[in-house]
């Protein structure tokens, strides 16, 4: 088995054909794209924009919003800032009297199997609470792992918790992760929605350029590193890239195709299961694509705004949108039409009271004993 350095150490020397390249731009263009930029090795291979649009127009990313977190969890973790092991309770005293609440860890706020309702209506509605207190209200609706609950709630949970956490440094986790993550990234904040106290909305809150999204994306590329300079461990980084029993297809915030070349996997459209009256729970067996590499790690957000990234091939597609009839395995199967499908070992998802292993942590490299 692989280790989480060597997946983002061994490179693929394939490179996308010129032709898929074309096709997969050509669906996206009819499907609601409006922008696409394939980086590859280290250099912007193709770049298209439509409608009129530009990669130095910054949009509404969405749910893209969400990695940002997940990431500044695990860098906190490393500080010794938390554990995401620890019980949320543990930081939030107001949820020590809950039979249900008061064993979730802050790992299942950041893989959604926490089992809170989704909060869609109480944080993305019109109100001048404070959505950060608001959020801590929110009744559970399954017992912790048992489902997989994807909504705006676990976030704001999260982002309760690291804000107490950071109270003693005297900052807060807006400033946590634009000192950590957006600034040494040269990312610059265009716009963030915020609620009426100031809290700027963690799971889809960020407007961003193409351009400044795609740095992002080449950091997690290349295993933690932006242009010569450190960012994050690529052993911390990898915590972010192992799914769970009951969703093999997120991890923490970040969306992955590792089931895919498993017999029992199902393409799932995540933008259409999430657009049902009642949300699916049960997500087990599913990826986003047959025919990507299995290391494919996905930001995804609403209106088509994607960030694939393949760390074997050093490669960032973005993908910009609009309403439309975007599929992301149909657009990932002609992007990736000519190459071997890469089968890179599944990391074991995480159970509610296991440690959290990194990506592949703990696993053995082919003809060497771990």
């Amino acid at each position: 088995m692989v280790s989480a350095i060597s997946l983002f150490g061994c490179l693929s020397a394939t490179g996308l054909e010129p032709s898929a390249v074309e096709a997969a731009y050509q669906y996206s263009k009819s499907h609601g794209g409006i922008g696409m930029i394939i980086h590859e090795q280290g250099d912007v291979r193709f770049e298209r924009y439509a409608s009129g649009h530009s990669g130095n127009k910054a949009i509404h990313i969405y749910s893209g919003t969400k990695s940002l977190f997940g990431l500044a969890a695990v860098i906190a973790e490393a500080e010794g800032i938390l554990l995401l092991s620890e019980r949320v309770a543990d930081t939030i005293p107001e949820w020590r009297n809950d039979p249900r609440k008061r064993e979730i860890t802050i790992r299942e706020l950041l893989n959604f199997t926490s089992g809170l309702e989704t909060g869609f209506q109480q944080i993305y509605g019109r109100t001048s609470a404070d959505k950060l207190k608001l959020s801590l209200g929110l009744e559970t609706s399954y017992p912790r792992g048992s489902s997989f609950v994807y909504g705006p709630s676990h976030l704001q949970v999260f982002c309760e918790v690291l804000q107490r956490k950071l109270a003693p440094r005297g900052i807060t986790y807006e400033d946590y992760v634009k000192r950590k993550i957006l600034m040494p990234l040269g990312i610059k904040v265009s716009r963030w929605n915020a609620d009426a106290h100031g809290n700027v909305i963690p799971s889809a809150g960020l407007y961003l350029t193409a351009k400044d999204w795609l740095k992002f994306g080449e950091m997690v590329a290349q295993g933690g590193r932006y242009r010569h300079k450190r960012i994050v461990r690529t052993e911390v980084l990898s915590r972010c890239f192992v799914g769970t029993h009951i969703n093999p297809a997120y991890g923490l915030t970040f969306w992955l195709n590792s089931y895919a070349p498993r017999p029992d996997s199902r393409e799932v459209d995540v933008e259409e299961w999430l657009s049902f009256d009642t949300l699916p729970t049960d997500w087990r067996g599913a990826c986003l694509s047959k025919r990507a590499p299995s290391d494919l790690i996905c930001c995804l957000g609403s209106n088509f705004q994607r960030l694939y990234i393949v760390p074997s091939q050093q490669l960032v597609v973005l993908h910009q949108g609009k309403k439309g009839t975007f599929r992301d395995a149909e657009f990932l199967a002609l992007l990736f039409e000519g190459l071997p499908v890469s089968e890179i070992p599944i990391a074991k998802p995480v159970e509610p009271d296991s440690g959290f292993p990194g990506v592949f942590n703990g696993w053995r490299r082919k003809g060497k004993k771990r």
